[in-house]
């Protein structure tokens, strides 16, 4: 090899690897606990009734707690499938950016870019957690707008500006 081999900044490794397992961490305790995370979730719909609107009737209750539990395991399986793929994104992005992009302003604002994007899986446990709190609506709501959007947009960037940079360099 020719000259030093690069790598990107610990804490972006750290970052990436804790949400790797963070998402198989979530998986082995949806197929292990999934008693236990139903029940939690009923108590938490229970203790938030305004939230939830409910009306008094057991029918429309029923349902409207069957809503709030679905949308809370979904949300837990989202950030379990997300926090594995978006790990591993995150860590090869940034060895790119380590080995391609010049400059020590642009490979740290690219880092911090990509990490922030590395997050985003953790908008779908605020997701879960708020539809319980919250009701449904209010709780995707939140989650959406002020995590998963600009996580989101944030991973994106970032990797669009990696593509730049590798092209940049192949031109």
């Amino acid at each position: 090899m020719s000259g030093p081999v690069k790598r990107p900044p610990l804490a972006v490794v750290l970052v990436a690897i804790a949400m790797m397992a963070l998402g198989e961490t979530a998986g082995a305790a949806m197929s292990r606990l999934k008693p236990e995370i139903q029940r939690y979730a009923a108590a938490r719909v229970a203790a938030n009734p305004q939230a939830h609107g409910f009306s008094g009737s057991a029918e429309y209750d029923d349902e409207v707690r069957a809503q709030a539990i679905f949308s809370a395991e979904a949300a837990l399986s989202f950030f379990h499938l997300h926090a594995e793929g978006v790990g591993l994104v995150l860590f090869f992005a940034s060895t790119l950016v380590a080995a391609f992009t010049p400059g020590r302003r642009a490979r740290a604002l690219l880092y911090v870019v990509l990490t922030l994007g590395g997050l985003f899986p953790l908008g779908y446990l605020v997701y879960g957690a708020a539809v319980l709190e919250l009701g449904r609506d209010a709780g995707i709501d939140l989650a959406e707008r002020w995590i998963l959007a600009p996580l989101g947009v944030s991973a994106i960037a970032g990797l669009l500006a990696l593509m730049l940079v590798a092209a940049r360099r192949r031109a």
